[in-house]
């Protein structure tokens, strides 16, 4: 990755924990909620030697004590955060690898722009459950492709530090299987770096499929992330 889109993710993240940069990813630390509002319960980040967590302000002490009194090496593992939710009664969402790419793999050929009727059909073949998960809340910048003028796979750029660099894919129950989704998701990555630098992938580390296309298309895993809320 370029320095200067490495210099870009430290100051994102950092950001987002209003910790200094050069703090990022050596240290641990619980914040109270800055960027992050009034999200419902913790946001977690981890890389390295780093273990960082938003939180409600109310609950900065007493997690901050709850942290410290655990073995630095515990706090990296799943174990450790589903415990925790189980007792605070809340859900763990992830863990998720969070990728990202700054060299454009280049357009594909014959991807088209789906109308809503499309992506309304596959939203249906594919379920509500599995077109969240993909990541299209937005779908603002779509891209697809077709079999026999049926929308079989879709990707799509969700905005991401006010740009559309988040890239999301759905591949229609009925096509998968078929090695679509490097494809469609291809094309995405290439707009996004092509027009914005920078591309972003984000999978849950159980789903191995989409971290493998993450892969295939020359994304780098960054860090981990995590979130502990009301289910």
């Amino acid at each position: 990755m370029r320095p200067e889109n490495e210099q870009y993710l430290q100051r994102w993240w950092s950001g987002v924990f209003a910790i200094e940069e050069r703090s990022l990813w050596s240290s641990v630390t619980v914040r109270p909620h800055g960027v992050l509002g009034d999200y419902p319960g913790l946001f977690v980040a981890l890389r390295g030697e780093g273990v960082h967590v938003s939180a409600p302000a109310d609950d900065v002490e007493d997690l901050a004590a709850h942290l410290v009194r655990a073995a630095p090496d515990l706090l990296r593992q799943d174990a450790f955060w589903a415990e925790l939710a189980e007792e605070r009664g809340v859900a763990l969402i992830g863990p998720s690898t969070h990728h990202y790419l700054d060299v454009d793999p280049g357009p594909v050929p014959g991807v088209v722009v789906p109308t809503v009727e499309q992506l309304a059909s596959l939203r249906s073949r594919a379920g509500d459950a599995d077109w969240r998960e993909s990541g299209f809340a937005d779908t603002s910048r779509p891209f697809g492709l077709e079999r026999d003028g049926v929308l079989v796979a879709a990707s799509n750029l969700n905005a991401w530090d006010g740009l559309p660099r988040d890239v999301g894919v759905l591949v229609a129950p009925e096509a998968r299987g078929r090695r679509l989704a490097p494809v469609v998701a291809r094309h995405a990555a290439s707009y996004a770096v092509t027009a914005h630098g920078l591309a972003r992938w984000g999978a849950r580390n159980t789903n191995l499929g989409s971290l493998a296309t993450a892969r295939r298309l020359g994304f780098a895993a960054y860090c981990t992330q995590l979130a502990l809320r009301p289910a």
